[in-house]
């Protein structure tokens, strides 16, 4: 990052809070980051995906106040993150975010007996992991609607009935 001046900085950002690209500045190498520290030491998302529970599909995001985030390059250099500053922290799921809207789980409780668990593999190897937790910041933020219905919980419509059982069972085997 190239600050106002020209000279280079190393920022510290959170990736929960929108990822490398549009994250919450945290702190800058060379200045205070104690502020960092006491944030990143109160933030539960490490603990939880390194829980046996962490699945595939959880994409856990950060909304600091204020909602939604400025990029990177447009925070003052000198902005101080107030060390009481403290951040929403939910657990958004892809198969069932649409049931929750901006109300998103605020732990892992809702993972404990789900059927669509699968084993967490290293981030890098989970496919738009970055695009997909600016989407649910955005939603949690209020920025984007879940405007469809909730997967896998949409009414299904009904076909008028064939007139009699061969003719329902000519209509099951497509003939």
């Amino acid at each position: 990052m190239v600050d106002s001046d020209g000279r280079e900085r190393t920022e510290f950002i959170c990736g929960a809070a929108g990822g490398p690209e549009h994250g919450y500045v945290l702190g800058v190498a060379g200045e205070d980051l104690s502020s960092m520290i006491a944030i990143c030491n109160a933030c539960p998302i490490p603990n939880a995906l390194a829980s046996s529970r962490a699945c595939l599909n959880l994409l856990p995001v950060r909304g600091f106040p204020g909602g939604k985030q400025s990029l990177p390059m447009l925070q003052r250099q000198n902005q101080a993150v107030d060390s009481k500053e403290s951040a929403d922290v939910y657990f958004p799921c892809r198969w069932f975010y649409t049931l929750y809207g901006q109300k998103q789980p605020r732990d892992l409780s809702v993972c404990r007996s789900c059927t669509h668990w699968f084993l967490r593999p290293l981030r890098e190897l989970i496919p738009q992991y970055w695009p997909e937790t600016e989407k649910m910041l955005r939603i949690v933020n209020g920025e984007e609607s879940v405007g469809k219905a909730p997967t896998g919980f949409a009414p299904i419509s009904r076909r008028p009935s064939a007139g009699t059982w061969w003719q329902h069972l000519l209509e099951k085997i497509h003939l």
